[in-house]
């Protein structure tokens, strides 16, 4: 396949990763319900046992796929995740147990009829591992995890959340994570050509506390995560162990780092194709345990469950294996039809079809002038010229 053909099959890849995104209306529903049960927490009554010190005026933050922008439609019915942060300020570890900590937001969140019965509604009555879960049925859940200061790494962000299976404090530092995120988002990929990037490298400002204005213009890294996470759920719809998406998104990010700063390409979708490969590069493995540390937190390991259930593993390593040999094979692929039947079975075919619909249409608008290009939706102004019945051929 040319470099021209390439850069053709992302901007395809590319307007598939916006049908991908959650609607504005999804989002605004979202935004709404976020902002209602902050305000809810933030003004609840947590005064301790014995303390002066109360937990009032907390801050609750998103994290996650939301906040970095890489969120992708949930398949069939299920809900997407809005994960949040309930963060209590100058309480120490020297006040509050961690089960203390959970228990209390967990009653707070029942002192609201609604939430209650949407907690009561989710698996387990929405305990989650570092948490509480609320699910706004065939729409999204809230996942809420409660944190307090990290006190011994006081030169950072980094927070301590109460986790239900060891019965202790853990490490976090999401606000970190999503600076060190988008720093690298930020990165500029060098080209060989003027082919690459076109107008895709758009860029938008993130607020700590507040969710990110939904943008469907998004650079190279972000619209990559999206594009690999949906390949992750078609592969595994009604399997179990699917690799977690914080995993994913830490390891394409090391990748597409590495590969920026050590490579030239021709296009955007050699790019990806190198992120894929290189992704497991960056797990480590250290006395007998896989690694994928949190590059803000470095006594989080994203990859703790991988040690207690093998199948995690060997699952990750099936689909990395999977979508490397899957983005390889258009290599080979001639022709428009036979490019979006594999589009088809790596992606699902409601999105690609959508897609499809719309490139064709361009095509043919194009056609007659002799030209190829995806006119609106590339956002390009290059165009190129055009044998007939040559699309995407070698």
């Amino acid at each position: 396949m040319t470099t021209k053909a390439k850069h053709e099959l992302y901007t395809i890849l590319d307007k598939l990763g916006a049908n991908l995104d959650i609607t504005d209306t999804q989002y605004k529903l979202a935004e709404q319900r976020y902002a209602s049960i902050g305000k809810w927490l933030s003004e609840g009554e947590y005064c301790l046992v014995d303390k002066k010190l109360c937990l009032m005026n907390g801050e609750i933050y998103p994290q996650g796929s939301l906040k970095l922008q890489t969120a992708v439609k949930p398949l069939g019915q299920d809900e997407f995740d809005v994960d949040l942060v309930f963060f209590t300020p100058n309480v120490s570890t020297n006040d509050i147990e961690p089960m203390e900590l959970n228990r209390l937001i967990g009653n707070r969140l029942r002192e609201n009829d609604d939430y209650k019965r949407m907690m009561n509604a989710s698996p387990d009555q929405g305990r989650l591992k570092r948490g509480w879960r609320i699910t706004y049925a065939n729409e999204f859940h809230l996942d809420i995890t409660p944190s307090i200061n990290n006190h011994v790494e006081v030169h950072s962000n980094s927070e301590l959340v109460p986790d239900r299976k060891v019965q202790d404090w853990k490490p976090s530092n999401p606000k970190d994570y999503v600076s060190w995120f988008n720093e690298i988002v930020e990165k500029v990929p060098s080209f060989k050509t003027s082919i690459g990037l076109g107008s895709i490298l758009a860029r938008e400002d993130h607020k700590v506390v507040e969710l990110p204005e939904n943008n469907f213009d998004k650079p190279l890294l972000k619209r990559y995560i999206q594009i690999l996470k949906r390949h992750r759920d078609v592969m595994f719809q009604d399997k179990d162990d699917k690799p977690i998406s914080i995993i994913i998104t830490t390891l394409a990010t090391k990748a597409y780092s590495y590969c920026i700063e050590n490579n030239q390409y021709d296009n955007e979708f050699d790019l990806l194709s190198d992120v894929v490969k290189y992704m497991p590069c960056f797990i480590q493995f250290n006395e007998g345990q896989h690694e994928i540390l949190n590059p803000k937190a470095l006594s989080e390991n994203f990859a703790e469950r991988w040690n207690e259930v093998a199948n995690k593993k060997l699952a990750f390593d099936n689909w990395q294996n999977n979508a490397q040999i899957f983005f390889e094979s258009f290599n080979d692929i001639v022709g428009q039809n036979m490019i979006f039947e594999s589009l088809k079975n790596g992606f699902g075919k409601v999105p690609v079809s959508r897609v499809y619909e719309d490139v064709t249409n361009s095509v043919s608008s194009n056609r007659a002038n002799g030209l190829l290009g995806l006119g609106s939706l590339t956002g390009l102004t290059d165009s190129y010229s055009m044998k007939k019945n040559t699309f995407f051929g070698n």
